[in-house]
C-alpha cells in the first residue's frame, strides 16, 4: 500500500479523538512510511497550536506532541514528500473545476487530494466526507472504509 494522510487523519493519531482508534488501526497494517506533504506538515502543527489556544491542551503537551511527531518522521514511521509548488497548485485548481460545485470540497480538501495524486499514492487516509469524495472520484482508494463526520 502505498497512502497518503490528509492532517485530520494524523492530527487523531496525537490527540485523542473519536477517530483514534480507528486511526492507530490502520497505522498498524501499514508495511511502508505513511507519505505526507509540507502542506500537512505545517496544518499538523497549526492544529496542535490551535489546540493550545482552545484549552484542549497544555503548550507543553503540544510540545511534546509535535516532538513525538518529529520521531515518527526520523523512524520512517512517516515520508515527508516535497510536491513542486507549481504542480501542486495547478493540480489542486483542476480538481476544484472538477470537483468542488458538486461535492463542496474546500481549497485545502483538494490541495491534499491533489498531493497524494502527484506523489503518486494508491490510498488516501481521510475522515473528512468532502476529501473523502473527490479522492475517490480521482481513482485513489479511501481509507478507512466510513467516515465519521
Amino acid at each position: 500500500m502505498n497512502a497518503y494522510a490528509d492532517t485530520g487523519f494524523i492530527v487523531t493519531l496525537y490527540k485523542e479523538e473519536s477517530t483514534s482508534a480507528r486511526a492507530s488501526a490502520l497505522m498498524a497494517r501499514l508495511t511502508s512510511p505513511l507519505r505526507l506533504s509540507l502542506l500537512g506538515e505545517l496544518e499538523f502543527r497549526n492544529a496542535l497550536h490551535l489546540a493550545v489556544f482552545r484549552g484542549e491542551l497544555t503548550p507543553r503537551l503540544a510540545t511534546l506532541k509535535k516532538r513525538l511527531f518529529q520521531e515518527d518522521l526520523a523512524n520512517g514511521i512517516f515520508a515527508l514528500m516535497p510536491v513542486p509548488a507549481s504542480a501542486f497548485f495547478a493540480k489542486a485548481s483542476e480538481l476544484a473545476d472538477r470537483h468542488s460545485m458538486r461535492l463542496g470540497t474546500r481549497s485545502l480538501d483538494l490541495m491534499h487530494v491533489a498531493a497524494a495524486l502527484l506523489l503518486e499514492t494508491d490510498t488516501f487516509f481521510s475522515f473528512d466526507e468532502r476529501q473523502r469524495k473527490a479522492a475517490k472520484a480521482e481513482g485513489l482508494k479511501v481509507l478507512p472504509r466510513e467516515s465519521v463526520r
